[in-house]
């Protein structure tokens, strides 16, 4: 399921950072790639990988409330962070993450955040932010989602 990053997944990803920062994190990333329908991670398993969707499309899925019931709450597509909460020790993931079609992932652990944190703070720096960005936008669009259903 992993294996090595190709320079041009790694400037996908992380579109974001310039080439010297991307040169510091390559090493520290690995490639995932799923088949359509194969699962990433399910409900309850432990986070330990934060991932960055670069080609293909995700379905993300939560409990409904109703016995075993499962509703998709996103659909993910390239340049998506998820698994967030890696960043975090002891945390567990919250969803279900499938491929809808075949798709390609980058990851890195938290811990290897941290030695990048000790390397290089200001590029730990500018991925934590991002990763802050994007659950705010997630955060405020689910907020918006919900005012209009109350």
């Amino acid at each position: 399921m992993e294996r090595p990053i190709p320079d041009q997944a790694v400037r996908l990803a992380f579109d974001f950072l310039q080439d010297d920062d991307l040169a510091a994190l390559q090493p520290e990333l690995a490639e995932v790639r799923l088949a359509a329908g194969e699962t990433l991670f399910r409900i309850g398993e432990n986070s330990t990988l934060v991932y960055v969707l670069v080609a293909g499309r995700l379905a993300v899925r939560k409990m409904t409330g109703f016995a075993d019931k499962m509703q998709v709450v996103a659909l993910l597509d390239p340049g998506a962070p998820l698994g967030e909460g890696a960043v975090f020790a002891g945390q567990v993931h919250e969803a279900t993450v499938a491929a809808v079609e075949d798709s390609r992932l980058v990851s890195f652990s938290g811990e290897k955040l941290d030695v990048l944190k000790d390397r290089y703070p200001e590029l730990a720096w500018k991925i934590v932010n991002r990763l802050l960005y994007i659950s705010h936008l997630r955060l405020r669009k689910g907020s918006e989602r919900l005012a209009r259903v109350l």
